[in-house]
């Protein structure tokens, strides 16, 4: 049998035992409040600092649209200085990168057709085809055409099928909605170029020879590879500004002229702007912001935060 002084001894070793665990509980709901509310403050601090940078992207963009459309030079090349890259210092949120881009620099998929949204535009006809031969996917030259066009009728060598679009892109990747139309043939794999690298959303129905890649210009009637890699060589050192300015592209045939007139252009109807922090980890800033906008209403299209 216990004596009474050692029950008394248990007794408060019991108590300590448990005063020793409650204040262990306590403190560790002590440390979890203060990480929660550190993790909240945070939380709040960054969705604070995307705001702001949010703010700060819409003020930049609108500013860079005004000073463009004020500018009237008939023609958009990357020797303009404006399109060079340049640096805007925004206080509390660091230094930001911007660039201005043209864009109409590739097939055009929303003024492929006549008004009447079916006929494909004659002076686009070669280069369409010119297009799916390039990827090897010929057969779907004219599939493309019908699932884009606004009749439910197919063409010759084409169809219509239930799930067609029967309109314009909206955006690229609804192309995917063809069973015959994979991610790689879209986009590009495995160093082949896809339907998105010669072919664009953002045109006003001509190509600007100014910005077109090498790849695209090749396919345009009356021209080769050899007489696309010397018009961007010439527009390294010199803008195009008019289609007289191609026959002091060395091998340039004058044949060609007539063809591309209702075709090429050199200036741009939409352009891109890239906004994005410098110095991101020192201020807490982690988005990128892709901006297209219509130079004729000054209006943007698109607007991406990465």
């Amino acid at each position: 049998m216990c004596s009474p002084s050692l029950s008394k001894s248990k007794r408060e070793g019991f108590v300590l035992v448990s005063a020793l665990l409650l204040g262990l509980v306590f403190i560790s709901c002590a440390v979890a409040f203060a990480w929660f509310s550190r993790l909240q403050v945070k939380g709040a601090l960054r969705e604070r600092t995307t705001l702001e940078s949010r703010s700060l992207a819409r003020v930049l963009a609108q500013a860079v649209i005004s000073a463009l459309r004020a500018t009237g030079s008939g023609y958009d090349s990357l020797t303009q200085p404006w399109f060079q890259p340049f640096l805007f210092p925004a206080e509390g949120l660091g230094t930001w990168g911007v660039r201005l881009t043209p864009l109409d620099d590739k097939i055009p998929m929303r003024s492929i057709f006549l008004p009447d949204g079916n006929t494909l535009r004659s002076e686009l006809r070669e280069m369409w085809t010119a297009l799916w031969e390039k990827l090897e996917k010929r057969e779907l030259s004219i599939l493309v055409l019908d699932f884009m066009d606004r009749d439910a009728r197919p063409r010759v060598g084409g169809a219509e099928r239930e799930g067609h679009l029967n309109r314009l892109l909206l955006d690229m990747s609804e192309l995917l909605l063809l069973e015959e139309m994979t991610p790689g043939l879209l986009y590009g794999e495995g160093g082949k170029l896809g339907v998105a690298d010669y072919a664009t959303l953002w045109s006003g129905g001509q190509i600007n020879l100014n910005v077109a890649p090498v790849h695209v210009m090749e396919l345009l009637p009356g021209l080769n590879r050899t007489l696309a890699e010397n018009i961007a060589a010439y527009r390294e050192r010199e803008a195009l500004r008019g289609i007289g300015s191609l026959r002091a592209v060395p091998g340039f045939p004058t044949r060609a002229t007539p063809v591309l007139r209702n075709l090429a252009a050199f200036g741009s109807r939409y352009f891109s702007i890239t906004i994005e922090p410098l110095d991101a980890e020192e201020m807490g800033v982690n988005v990128r912001f892709q901006i297209v906008f219509d130079k004729t209403s000054g209006g943007i299209v698109r607007w991406e935060e990465f």
